[in-house]
């Protein structure tokens, strides 16, 4: 948080020269049985360049027409006034990057693989740093400042290319109880080889996944990407045996998965007992096409990844994500996991009827994590607004 601080304190002395956009929403409909009401206040600005973005905003919730307190309960709160935070500097031969708010869904290795912290309909505000050099990659996150569920870091190092060897850790700080432990954690050793052509590039490599109190298990994978017509294509694969949680750890579903709901045991309750021992293999593809236009350098005009993983003791998990957030005057995007068990999910269209005005509609299937069990609920609302750009 302090380095937050710090980094808003070089920015802010040069306001006069960002790309400053206000803006207000209010949004009606309803949560399960409950009406559903809010309003929404933005602050955007940017500075193209100093490569630095910053996203404040505040939204009051009604549930059936009472405010929602526990956004606001406690001083930390204003922390989630950060929706997004951006800077990216080089240092030497080294590039440097640090982003914090709702952050996007977690890659760390094998071991994290599409996480969401936001199951609900709470703004969490994450922090994410990663540098980059020839032959070292390095990120490390944590997912939540005020309710951690991953703190994650990952580290790639091609010591001969085109052979590298990676290193990854995943901590739950908050798991159940596991066998005296209040810390879940995994470990993650392994090594690859880099195959490269023509805007096209592929890692194959093996894996070792250790988890704290659980077991172990061996990971076989392939990642690859290649640009065709303005297109990037890509792919990810794995399977992996062993004892354990075998994959099924911070997955799209972990937040909800970690705890025990339903009649049903959490995960760590299920792998202490042997229940997910056995194998599993995970596959998902993707499209991004990029833009290059003159008011949109350098951004994504859409993209969609489609993916599945077989989870022994858990059942089929499939997962989707698609956007297209650059049109002039429609946006949308959406996301879902569906489990044996568990899902989740939201879409959202987003329609700009003249230069400042703009209406919403989001749906969406969510948790609410505030009751004595989680519990599962429909969302339906429609937004209305205006911004200075």
């Amino acid at each position: 948080m302090r380095a937050l601080i710090a980094l808003a304190l070089v920015v802010v002395p040069t306001w006069a020269r960002a790309d400053v956009s206000i803006g207000g929403s209010i949004g009606a409909g309803a949560q399960g049985a409950a009406t559903y009401g809010a309003l929404d206040l933005r602050l955007d600005a940017a500075w193209p360049d100093a490569r630095v973005r910053l996203g404040l905003g505040a939204r009051g919730v009604w549930d059936d027409a009472v405010f929602r307190r526990s956004d606001w309960n406690s001083a930390g709160s204003i922390v989630t006034l950060v929706r997004d935070f951006a800077i990216a500097r080089d240092v030497g031969d080294t590039q440097l990057a640090l982003a914090a708010g709702g952050l996007a869904p977690a890659h760390v290795g094998k071991l994290v693989d599409g996480y969401r912290v936001a199951l609900d309909d709470r703004f969490r505000t994450g922090v994410r740093v990663a540098a980059h050099r020839e032959h070292l990659d390095v990120t490390a996150e944590l997912d939540d400042l005020l309710d951690p569920g991953l703190v994650a870091a990952g580290a790639r190092y091609a010591m001969a290319p085109p052979y590298a060897m990676h290193l990854g850790l995943a901590i739950d700080p908050r798991a159940p109880s596991l066998r005296g432990a209040q810390t879940a954690a995994a470990i993650e050793v392994g090594a690859s080889r880099r195959f490269e052509a023509f805007r096209a590039r592929a890692d194959v490599g093996v894996s070792v996944v250790a988890e704290l109190s659980l077991g172990a298990s061996a990971v076989v994978f392939a990642n690859g990407a290649i640009e065709r017509a303005g297109v990037v294509w890509s792919a990810r694969a794995d399977v992996r045996a062993g004892t354990g949680t075998v994959g099924s750890t911070f997955g799209p579903l972990y937040r909800i998965e970690r705890v025990a709901h339903d009649g049903r045991m959490s995960l760590w309750d299920r792998a202490e007992a042997g229940e997910l021992d056995g194998a599993s293999a995970g596959l998902a593809v993707g499209a991004a096409l990029a833009t290059h236009s003159a008011t949109h350098s350098g951004g994504l005009a859409g993209w969609l990844e489609l993916g599945a993983r077989a989870r022994p003791g858990l059942g089929g998990l499939a997962f989707a994500g698609a956007g297209a957030p650059m049109g002039k005057w429609v946006q949308a995007g959406m996301w879902a996991a569906v489990g044996r068990d568990d899902a989740a999910g939201a879409a959202e269209l987003r329609v700009a009827w003249a230069k400042r005005l703009f209406s919403g509609l989001q749906l969406s299937r969510l948790y609410r994590f505030d009751a004595m069990e989680p519990t599962s609920l429909w969302s339906l609302t429609a937004w209305f607004g205006a911004a200075t750009e």
